[in-house]
């Protein structure tokens, strides 16, 4: 466990506020296909957006630092879900890649994992607020995929998240 914090504080200390984004033109994240259909894209989502709001959850009942500053196991968690929620948002089908919900969703997403990793260096004052947004960042990209792809999006509405800070 030592050793997973010292890690992540390495890679929180070296990392750029924009070091998540993608490079230009790229979709998918490295090694991860492209989901063949807005349905299943709309599945990786709901997933991503689970697994994100249950990260959440525990990360607000922990500390956000242990004694000596080091970053709490919920806390490194959070930042690793919402890592792979990102890489999740990025496995857009190649026919919706171009449609503006999925750029604005995308680029708020790297915004707020952004602003994630400078509330972790400062603390992580703010962090939570961040990844709430990113909840709610990823349910309404979701629920649009789900119109485009000709449902409703009411099939797994998206519920706020209790201990949020509100």
């Amino acid at each position: 466990m030592r050793m997973k914090i010292l890690l992540v504080a390495a890679m929180l200390a070296g990392m750029a506020p924009g070091a998540w984004a993608q490079p230009a033109g790229q979709t998918a994240a490295p090694g991860a296909a492209a989901a063949p259909d807005l349905s299943s894209y709309a599945r990786l989502l709901e997933d991503a957006e689970t697994k994100l709001r249950q990260a959440e959850q525990a990360a607000s009942r922990a500390p956000v630092q242990h004694q000596g500053g080091a970053i709490s196991g919920s806390r490194i968690e959070l930042m690793q879900v919402m890592r792979s929620a990102q890489d999740s948002v990025q496995r857009v089908p190649t026919s919706f890649a171009g449609n503006e919900a999925y750029r604005n969703a995308d680029r708020e997403l790297r915004e707020t994992l952004s602003g994630i990793v400078t509330a972790q260096r400062g603390g992580g004052e703010g962090s939570m607020q961040a990844a709430e947004k990113a909840v709610q960042i990823i349910a309404g990209l979701r629920q649009q995929v789900m119109q485009a792809a000709g449902g409703t999006g009411a099939s797994a509405p998206a519920q706020p998240a209790s201990g949020s800070g509100r």
